[in-house]
C-alpha cells in the first residue's frame, strides 16, 4: 500500500500529462482522505477507477480495502450500472462481467449473492443441471459457483475470506502459539468453550450428518463427505474458510439425495432464495430423516452466516481502526477459558493492548485480476 503521498498541488501537476496511473491513484486517495483538499467521494472514486483502467495494481488493492472497511459497497456500485430490469448495453454487461469475475475468482460469494437477481444476466449461459453435476463430481466451474451462491438466502457475509482468516489467526495467536494451552483446549473439547453461535452450529452438524447417513444407508446412496465435529476445528476459533467448505459439503450432500423424493427436492431447490419458503417445503416431507436433513440444511446456512457476520464485523472494525470489538471478542473467549477452569497467563485485552495484527502483506502477493467497472 501507499506509504507516503505527495502533496495535493504536486499531484494535480502530475496528472496533467494524463499518462501516469500512479498520479491518478494518489489524487484519488487524497480526495478519499481529504488530505490537502476537501474530502470528496465522487472525485476519489473517479480518479481511483481512472488509475485502475490504466493498469495500476495498487488502485485495485486500495479499492479492496475500501470494500472491506464498508466504505464502498460492491452491490451498490454494480447496480448503479444496471437497472433492476437488467437494462444495460452489451459493452456494459461485458465490463460488469469482468468485475464480477474478479469477485468470483476471489471467492467473494457474498458479493455475488447480493447481486443474485442479476447473475443470469451476467452469465446467460448458466445451466443448473450442469451445476449439479459439477458439484457432485467436485469440478470447478462458473455454473457450480452460481448454484452455490444461490444455495442459500444468507451468505452475504462470505467475502474477503483470506482477510477474515488472517485476522482471526493473528488475534488468537497468544493462544494458538502457546503449545501447552492450545493442546489443553483441544483435548478438553468442552462445549462451554464455544460461543452461542458456535454451539448452535455444532448441534446442527450432529443433526445434519446423522440424518444424512441414515438417508444414504436406507437408499443405497454413496455418502458425500460432510464435516463432522471430529474433523471441524472448533477451538479456539472456527476458520472462515472451513465454514465455506462446510457449506459446500452441505450442498453436495443435498444434491446427492436428489432422487430420494425428486418432486420435493426440485421444489426445495426452487426456493433457495428464502429460508421461510424452504421451511415450508420441509413441512410437506413425510420421511422424518429427510425432513430433519432439510431443516438442518437451512439451519446450517443460518448458523454459518451468523459466524461470518461476526468475523466480517471484526475485519471492518480493524480496517476502520476501531479496535474495541476485537478486544471484546478475544476477551469473551478468555472468559470462557476461566469458566471451565483452564489456567493461563493471559489477562484481558484493551484497545491499547491487543495481539499485533497486520494484514498489509496480503496485497503484496495478490494475483487479483486488474479488471473493473469503467465509467
Amino acid at each position: 500500500m501507499i506509504k507516503q503521498l505527495p502533496s495535493y498541488e504536486t499531484t494535480i501537476k502530475a496528472i496533467r500529462g494524463g499518462k501516469d496511473p500512479m498520479a491518478f491513484l494518489h489524487l484519488g486517495i487524497l480526495y478519499a482522505q481529504g488530505i490537502g483538499t476537501e474530502q470528496n467521494d465522487v472525485l476519489a472514486d473517479y480518479f481511483l477507477k481512472k488509475s485502475l483502467d490504466m493498469g495500476c495494481k495498487e488502485a485495485e488493492e486500495y479499492l479492496v480495502v475500501e470494500y472491506e472497511s464498508g466504505k464502498k459497497d460492491f452491490a451498490a456500485e454494480f447496480k448503479s450500472y444496471i437497472g433492476e430490469d437488467g437494462s444495460a448495453s452489451r459493452e456494459t454487461i461485458a465490463k460488469l462481467r469482468a468485475r464480477v469475475e474478479v469477485e468470483r475468482k476471489a471467492k467473494n460469494y457474498g458479493n455475488l449473492s447480493r447481486i443474485r437477481n442479476h447473475l443470469t444476466i451476467i452469465y446467460p449461459e448458466y445451466n443448473r443441471e450442469k451445476a449439479i453435476k459439477d458439484i457432485l463430481h467436485s469440478r470447478d466451474s462458473i455454473d457450480a459457483d452460481i448454484l452455490y451462491t444461490l444455495s442459500t438466502a444468507d451468505n452475504r457475509s462470505e467475502v474477503f475470506l483470506k482477510s477474515q482468516d488472517r485476522l482471526l489467526q493473528q488475534l488468537y495467536a497468544p493462544i494458538t502459539t502457546d503449545s501447552w494451552l492450545y493442546d489443553t483446549i483441544t483435548k478438553l473439547d468442552d462445549i462451554d468453550l464455544l460461543g452461542k453461535d458456535e454451539s448452535e452450529l455444532a448441534q446442527c452438524i450432529v443433526n445434519l450428518t446423522s440424518s444424512y447417513k441414515t438417508i444414504c444407508k436406507k437408499n443405497a446412496i454413496e455418502p458425500k463427505e460432510i464435516y463432522s465435529l471430529d474433523s471441524l476445528r472448533l477451538y479456539p476459533y472456527i476458520r472462515i474458510s472451513d465454514l465455506v467448505l462446510l457449506r459446500w459439503q452441505g450442498l453436495k450432500g443435498l444434491l446427492s439425495i436428489k432422487d430420494v423424493e425428486p418432486a420435493i427436492h426440485d421444489k426445495f431447490l426452487n426456493c433457495l432464495d428464502s429460508d421461510e419458503k424452504l421451511l415450508n417445503v420441509c413441512e410437506e416431507v413425510k420421511d422424518q430423516d429427510l425432513q430433519l436433513f432439510l431443516i438442518s440444511f437451512v439451519e446450517l446456512n443460518i448458523d454459518i452466516e451468523s459466524l461470518e457476520i461476526d468475523s466480517l464485523a471484526l475485519l471492518k472494525a480493524y480496517r476502520n481502526k476501531d479496535l474495541e470489538p476485537l478486544a471484546k471478542h478475544i476477551n469473551a473467549f478468555l472468559d470462557r477459558l476461566n469458566k471451565v477452569g483452564i489456567k493461563h497467563y493471559l489477562s484481558h485485552y484493551t484497545v491499547g493492548r491487543l495481539p499485533p495484527i497486520d494484514l498489509s502483506k496480503e496485497y503484496a502477493d495478490s494475483s487479483v485480476q486488474q479488471n473493473s467497472i469503467n465509467n
